[in-house]
């Protein structure tokens, strides 16, 4: 039977990592090269009480429609737990 890994993403500790994996994805997807680290912020979501990331997204990003929709989509994913930080450690390895 295969092993489900759930290790969960610590937002604040492991934001390096969230920011290399984020980088990696972009730069496969849409071969843009850019430091994300300034794109989103982590912040308590108000109503659970749960760490989220929240987009501060510059113009850069703004005026980009693909980069836009890209990174919102990564943002959700770390939201709702459907990346786990061993699936981020394993896409770095591979590069």
């Amino acid at each position: 039977m295969d092993h489900i890994e759930t290790e969960p993403i610590d937002l604040v500790r492991d934001k390096n990592f969230i920011d290399k994996y984020f980088s990696l994805i972009i730069k496969k997807e849409l071969n843009i090269d850019i430091d994300v680290s300034n794109e989103y912020i982590a912040a308590q979501n108000i109503v659970s009480r749960k760490l989220i990331l929240v987009k501060t997204f510059s113009d850069a990003v703004m005026e980009t429609p693909e980069l836009y929709l890209l990174l919102a989509s990564l943002i959700h994913d770390v939201n709702t737990h459907s990346l786990t930080k061993g699936q981020i450690i394993r896409a770095l390895e591979k590069e």
